[in-house]
C-alpha cells in the first residue's frame, strides 16, 4: 500500500525530477561576467499571458503555470523550470532555487524549433514588455531605443523598480544575437539585498 501511494504521488505530481534545461533555455546556466551590462529606466516588468491567465514576476508559481498548461515542472540544481512551444516559439518559465522558491523569477524566449523538453501547447501565449521588441529585435532598433552600441553577441539591460527595505528588485533584459539577428531573450527579475 505504501508503494502504490508513492507511485500515485509521483505520477501525478506536478513537479518531474531532476533534469536540467536544454536549447536556448540552457544559457541559463552560463554566468558570464563579461556580458555588457547597461543600467536604463526603461520599464522591463514583462507581461506573461498564457492562455486566459496573467502571471506575474515573483508572485506567480510555476506550479500554476504547470496546472494552466498540462505540463509538468522540471528541477536542476540551480533552477525549477518548465518549457513550451507555441506559434513555433519556445519559452521557458523559471524559478531559481534561490530566493525563488517556485515563483517565475526569469522568462527564455527563442524561434528554435522544437526543443527538446519543450510540451508543446495549443492555446495562445505573450510575452511582453512594453514598447520594446524582443524576439522580432534588431541591432538597430535596440541601439536605438537603449542609446548603446551593440558589443558582442549578448547585450543586457537593466533597471532598479523597486526597494523593499534593505531588498531591491532589479529587470533585466537580455538580447542573444547571431548574425546580427536575435536567436533568443531573457527576462530576468531579481529580488536580492
Amino acid at each position: 500500500m505504501k508503494y502504490l501511494i508513492i507511485t500515485v504521488t509521483l505520477l501525478f505530481s506536478s513537479v518531474a525530477i531532476a533534469t536540467q534545461m536544454e536549447g536556448f533555455g540552457a544559457y541559463y546556466y552560463q554566468d558570464d561576467p563579461a556580458i555588457p551590462n547597461f543600467d536604463t529606466r526603461k520599464g522591463l516588468a514583462p507581461d506573461v499571458i498564457i492562455g486566459d491567465n496573467f502571471f506575474v514576476m515573483e508572485f506567480s508559481r510555476l506550479t500554476d503555470i504547470a496546472k494552466t498548461t498540462g505540463v509538468v515542472v522540471n528541477q536542476s540544481d540551480r533552477a525549477s523550470w518548465l518549457c513550451l512551444t507555441s506559434e513555433k516559439v519556445n519559452y521557458w518559465f523559471i524559478s531559481d532555487n534561490e530566493m525563488g522558491h517556485g515563483d517565475l523569477t526569469s522568462v527564455a524566449m527563442a524561434k528554435s524549433g522544437n526543443e527538446k523538453g519543450c510540451s508543446a501547447y495549443n492555446g495562445k501565449i505573450s510575452v511582453t514588455v512594453k514598447g520594446i521588441p524582443l524576439l522580432d529585435a534588431s541591432p538597430e532598433k535596440i541601439s536605438a531605443l537603449f542609446s548603446n552600441r551593440m558589443q558582442g553577441n549578448i547585450m543586457q539591460y537593466c533597471t532598479e523598480t523597486k526597494s523593499y527595505g534593505d531588498f531591491t528588485q532589479v529587470n533585466c533584459l537580455e538580447y542573444h544575437f547571431e548574425k546580427n539577428n536575435v536567436k533568443g531573450v531573457f527576462i530576468y527579475q531579481v529580488t536580492a539585498n
